[in-house]
């Protein structure tokens, strides 16, 4: 009797069915583009209440995205092999969801400079206010200084 040598893949190294992992992709980028839809439309709204509660599943979405796109690039070869339709569909949602992904990043950026410049003009106004305040200044050995040779220190921390 010959021993045959018999390789036995254990389950969790064998390959999921190509149509099955893009399925999954679709619903994957279907999910995220919904969600940085909503974030989208409350940052130009200023609402950074649901802007919050998004972000737990925005990271998640985000390394599920990352996981499926790194296991269908290396899957490259065989999606030339894929039905038509799906592949025509998956190319479809990975473009529609490139353009919410951009239209999603410039709301960031409008938010985050919106917001810094807030800030400076609060940081302006507290700084112009202090300065102009009228207010009794010594000096070191004990002499009253007139306003504005007084030596005025103003911190304010700046983060947010």
């Amino acid at each position: 009797m010959q021993k045959e040598n018999i390789k036995i893949t254990p389950k969790e190294n064998q390959k999921p069915p190509l149509s099955l992992q893009v399925q999954e992709t679709l619903i994957v980028i279907s999910a995220f583009s919904n969600l940085l839809v909503k974030e989208t439309k409350a940052l130009k709204k200023a609402n950074f209440k649901t802007i919050k509660t998004l972000q737990a599943d925005k990271k998640l979405l985000a390394k599920q995205y990352h996981a499926n796109i790194t296991a269908l690039s290396a899957r490259r070869e065989e999606l030339q092999e894929l039905d038509l339709a799906l592949r025509e569909k998956l190319n479809k949602e990975r473009a529609s969801f490139s353009v919410i992904l951009e239209e999603n990043l410039q709301a960031l950026d409008l938010a985050q400079n919106s917001t810094k410049r807030l800030v400076n003009r609060i940081l302006e106004a507290a700084r112009h206010a202090v300065t102009e305040e009228r207010q009794t200044n010594y000096s070191n050995d004990g002499k009253a200084m007139a306003y504005k040779s007084a030596s005025l220190s103003l911190s304010i921390d700046q983060s947010l």
